[in-house]
């Protein structure tokens, strides 16, 4: 049944996307070259619902290949103790879609350094996909690559509970 829904929505949108376009020139004002311009505008109003979900995922995935990434302090071999002291989740601006940002920390029991820190990103989507249910409330999240192998080398259950 969902898909039969799904299906309508898109012929519904194709449709009004083929009608915006012829009418936009004449709303505009031009008079000339308008079924030249009515073919360039269509990819672009077809695509308008879904365009800050692929402008904002590009971002997504750009910010992850940059900023998802295990920072290990040179003074970690000298840990005997760890406390966890992760901060809260937390909204970045200067996205097209809502991402959060999840601060991982751990630090030296004895001296309050931090030790070991990596940040992961959460993104639900732009409009349809986050705000209007569509993504069915599925996040999407980037974690640093080896996060989980440099934690297991450096035995951080073991240092938690040292840290105690």
């Amino acid at each position: 049944m969902i898909g039969i829904l799904f299906l309508i929505v898109i012929v519904v949108w194709f449709t009004a996307a083929v009608m915006l376009s012829k009418r936009i020139p004449h709303w505009v004002g031009m008079t000339k070259h308008t079924t030249a311009i009515s073919v360039l505008v269509f990819p672009l109003v077809l695509t308008a619902p879904i365009a800050d979900d692929l402008i904002g995922r590009w971002q997504f995935n750009r910010l992850c290949d940059r900023e998802a990434v295990v920072m290990l302090s040179p003074d970690w071999v000298k840990v005997t103790a760890a406390r966890d002291n992760d901060g809260p989740i937390s909204e970045i601006d200067g996205y097209v879609i809502p991402i959060r940002v999840q601060r991982v920390e751990f630090v030296d029991a004895n001296t309050g350094k931090p030790f070991l820190t990596a940040k992961a990103f959460h993104t639900y989507g732009g409009f349809l996909f986050g705000r209007l249910g569509l993504g069915l409330g599925q996040s999407t999240s980037c974690w640093p690559k080896d996060l989980t192998k440099v934690m297991n080398d450096l035995d951080i259950d073991q240092l938690l509970k040292q840290g105690k």
